[in-house]
């Protein structure tokens, strides 16, 4: 029989659960639930780890989360790239650092003390996304938002879309046991990603990565070994579909519809091949055999230099944000040509991208990476970010490829349009969900088969 105690640690076990949902509309907010449902509880429930085995070697999660973090604060404090008079940049710091390390610890902790974590992620999380899709479409229908942008109380609106996804994701782990309803609750919930990374959020990067994460599935779906243990064509096919068509809708209703936001992105992309294309026609177009047509070539020639020049923070417009990262690229790329290997400190973007754009990063996590730490920082970025494939060591194939492309694919999909692990709440969340995801490991190895 229960004690009142223990309905106490069970609502405690049940917010956490949900804090890990309703952080994607309340950002670091959510940090009260978290300290309330994930940190007070943890003395009072040690007794919950003595005589367990872990199936999954502790290991798998500290090395490469330690390895990452050791270089990262040793750069912080020994290669900035900055110059002692330079201004120091908010991001990246020791707390921001400390915080990770104290959300990895949580996670871990908190994770491994929730009994039947497995279960309680499989019944309760599709719900808490339902619920948190309501939310967001309250918010946007009562003009809660940005333009035509919903962020609730979190910092980007791209805080919504990314973490939508990412557990909704995580649901389909565990796939081939689940019931013909279960599975069909998930493709309502690939449907309501969609529609909150295109039409709520209008976040571009996470569509892109939706997409390239369905196609990887499809792919997966069609192999033999995995059959019937990831979802079906159909499934995807399904939940895409709808989740297009509800989009339409409700963007044909608030006069809010993703189109205009994603059409936009072609328009820099156009100016920009343009003016190549003028660049390169002017350039084979310049006669060059006689010495009166010597002097037009001279003339001409810095000319089509200027076009074929990547535009400069003064020439893109404020509002542009294509333009704006398709310059700071630019502008890595041949930051990263000067110093390939070991990059120019950890630092060097405020000198690199804040004073020249504005921006903290140049939204490019492995343009980021090769900046400040060069090569050798990437390796270590890419080791930190299959974390989720480590920790689920022990799972079979279908279901470590599903946590891994849930996270480690998704986020690195996406990080190629910003840099979430180089800003405070993306790498304490993804910090905090390592941890879960080692003990959602665990209790999927100590739970039967259903």
């Amino acid at each position: 029989m229960k004690t009142h105690l223990d309905r106490l640690w069970q609502a405690s076990d049940l917010l956490f659960v949900t804090g890990l949902a309703v952080a994607l509309f309340l950002g670091s907010k959510v940090t009260p639930l978290l300290v309330v449902a994930g940190v007070l509880p943890i003395p009072f429930l040690l007794q919950r780890l003595k005589n367990r085995h872990y199936h999954v070697p502790i290991w798998t999660l500290l090395v490469p989360f330690g390895i990452y973090f050791s270089y990262s604060l040793l750069a912080l404090f020994l290669f900035t790239g900055l110059d002692a008079s330079d201004p120091r940049p908010v991001n990246p710091s020791l707390e921001s650092y400390a915080v990770a390390i104290a959300m990895l610890a949580v996670g871990l902790v908190r994770g491994l003390q929730i009994q039947n974590l497995a279960s309680l992620y499989r019944r309760l999380m599709p719900f808490l996304l339902i619920a948190c899709f309501f939310v967001l479409s309250y918010m946007m229908f009562a003009g809660i938002r940005e333009a035509c942008r919903v962020r609730g109380l979190a910092p980007w609106p791209f805080i919504p879309a990314l973490l939508f996804s990412t557990l909704t994701l995580i649901c389909l782990v565990g796939w081939e046991r689940l019931a013909v309803r279960e599975r069909w609750l998930r493709v309502g919930l690939i449907a309501f990603s969609i529609v909150v990374s295109t039409t709520y959020t209008g976040s571009r990067g996470v569509a892109v990565a939706q997409v390239g994460v369905f196609c990887f599935l499809l792919v997966l779906g069609l192999l033999p070994s995995l059959r019937n243990r990831v979802p079906h064509w159909y499934h995807l096919f399904t939940g895409a579909t709808a989740g297009l068509v509800i989009s339409v809708i409700i963007g044909t209703a608030v006069d809010c519809g993703p189109a205009s936001r994603f059409s936009s992105t072609l328009e820099p992309l156009k100016t920009i091949a343009s003016q190549l294309t003028e660049a390169n026609t002017e350039t084979r177009s310049t006669p060059t055999t006689s010495p009166s047509t010597n002097q037009t070539t001279t003339e001409k020639a810095p000319q089509a230099e200027a076009l074929v020049e990547a535009p400069s923070a003064a020439e893109v417009a404020a509002t542009d944000a294509i333009s704006q990262r398709l310059a700071m690229w630019e502008t890595s790329i041949s930051a990263i040509k000067e110093r390939p290997l070991f990059g120019h400190g950890s630092l060097y973007l405020q000198k690199l991208i804040s004073a020249t754009y504005g921006y903290e990063h140049n939204h490019n996590q492995y343009l980021t990476w090769l900046v400040t730490g060069g090569v050798l920082q990437l390796i270590l970025g890419l080791f930190f970010l299959a974390i989720p494939w480590f920790v689920s060591k022990g799972l079979s194939f279908a279901d470590r490829i599903l946590i891994t492309t849930a996270v480690s694919l998704f986020w690195g999909l996406a990080m190629m349009f910003d840099s979430f692990l180089n800003l405070k709440f993306y790498t304490h969340y993804f910090c905090l969900l390592c941890g879960v995801l080692y003990a959602l490991s665990n209790s999927m190895q100590e739970a039967k088969p259903t």
